[in-house]
């Protein structure tokens, strides 16, 4: 838009200069020649050097007559001028020295004239005072010059305060728009002036940031001290109900057995839950690359599937795979963790006697790793969300799980700087991993 308006502003400009000059040449022109012409109109039909000489002699006004051989026979010019040029076709313009006064600056004076040649060969020159016509006619010129050159710098102006504004938009749109795809709150924008109402919107919005930041991290920090801090006196629980169950008279009663039974579950399903939000709080904090090594991805599935065999087999699951043999840097221990996740919410919502479709390929400059089922998939709705923590959708309410699985998934692809998608294909759930 602003090379559009540039252009169009140019353009008026160039046509604005051209009328204005021409049409002030033209009134100058014009206006001389037809005084000289008016004279012209009358001394062309005089003959008498006389009455010639007492037409013209006026003070605002040169006059030569020649005779056929060039020499002087009446006039207030001894001779012609020797420097001249070309006013319009047929007029000339010279200047002539004038002697110096007190009260007046000009030390000579522009004239414009035209010859007319008599029957008899004789030449007249008819010269008209065009000096204040002059001077006014400059300044007019340079004022459409000043008045062309506003509008310039007021179009270049415009050009880069748009530039600007664009520029500085665009970085706090980007910015905002990596802040959504990555979910990276410590990202922020860059500012580069602080005079502008632009970047005083930038920095508001980066007040904005580091508050929120710091109120995700003290909820993150108050579910990992409360994991933290349970995790002992759940695990001294989970011990005395073992204890408890393992008593005889416990065992001997079915009842009493089966309450103990059911809390150590309970138990079991609380510590898990415990243990993964730690370590999605430990993996979200950057601390794990000192395990990262190049990994076989085709490898390390490969050892995925074969730890879920015996569940496909049970369920009669059909697995597909296609690998192509890829390497990573990654911490292998973290990447099959996310992996068995994945594989096991898939064996999960995947029908008995259903399929699983597992591909490894290299696009373009990123390895992507897709798994879909044929489950019932996941609702439009919740596809965005179920990578959050404790997250579920409705269908999978009476499913055992603690909805941190994913969430795992998505920590540990973060860590790889990868990204996962889900989406509901042709047969059920698929999610993509890409690693750049």
């Amino acid at each position: 838009m602003a090379v559009l308006f540039l252009m169009l502003c140019g353009t008026a400009v160039i046509i604005l200069g051209y009328f204005s000059y021409y049409f002030t040449r033209g009134h100058f022109v014009h206006g001389t020649e037809a005084i000289i012409d008016t004279d012209l109109s009358y001394v062309s039909q005089w003959q008498d050097p006389a009455r010639i000489a007492n037409a013209l002699d006026r003070p605002d006004r040169v006059y030569l007559l020649l005779s056929p051989d060039g020499k002087k026979i009446v006039g207030n010019l001894d001779e012609l001028p020797e420097t001249v040029s070309l006013l319009a076709e047929g007029t000339l313009t010279f200047s002539i020295p004038v002697a110096a006064k007190a009260n007046s600056l000009d030390t000579e004076k522009d004239y414009a004239a035209k010859i007319y040649t008599y029957p008899n060969k004789n030449r007249l020159l008819i010269g008209v005072d065009i000096t204040p016509v002059t001077s006014d006619y400059k300044l007019m010129q340079w004022l459409s010059f000043l008045s062309i050159g506003f509008m310039v710098l007021v179009i270049i102006t415009s050009y880069l305060i748009s530039r600007f504004v664009a520029t500085n938009t665009n970085r706090i749109a980007l910015t905002a728009k990596q802040i959504i795809e990555t979910g990276d709150l410590s990202q922020r924008i860059e500012l580069t002036s602080r005079w502008d109402d632009l970047s005083y919107m930038a920095g508001v919005i980066n007040d904005l940031l580091d508050r929120i930041q710091l109120l995700m991290r003290g909820i993150r920090q108050v579910s990992d001290n409360i994991a933290h801090d349970l995790r002992t006196p759940l695990t001294r629980l989970h011990h005395n109900l073992e204890a408890l169950r393992s008593q005889d008279h416990i065992a001997q009663n079915q009842q009493a057995y089966e309450t103990v039974d059911k809390l150590v579950n309970e138990t079991d399903q609380m510590q898990r839950t415990f243990n993964a939000l730690l370590r999605i709080s430990r993996i979200e904090s950057g601390k794990q690359h000192s395990a990262f090594e190049p990994l076989a991805l085709d490898d390390l599935l490969q050892d995925v599937i074969e730890l879920y065999e015996p569940l496909l087999e049970e369920k009669s699951i059909t697995l597909k795979k296609d690998f192509e043999t890829l390497v990573l840097q990654g911490d292998r221990n973290l990447l099959f963790q996310a992996f068995g996740n994945l594989m096991d919410n898939a064996v999960k919502f995947t029908p008995i006697g259903g399929r699983i479709d597992l591909g490894l390929h290299k696009q373009g400059t990123e390895t992507a790793f897709v798994i879909e089922d044929n489950g019932p998939g996941v609702p439009s709705t919740d596809l965005e969300k179920i990578f959050e923590r404790f997250y579920r959708a409705e269908s999978s309410r009476h499913t055992p799980g603690s909805g941190l699985g994913l969430s795992l998934v998505g920590a540990v692809t973060d860590l790889h700087q990868g990204h996962i998608s889900a989406e509901n294909g042709e047969k059920g759930l698929r999610l993509t991993i890409r690693f750049s």
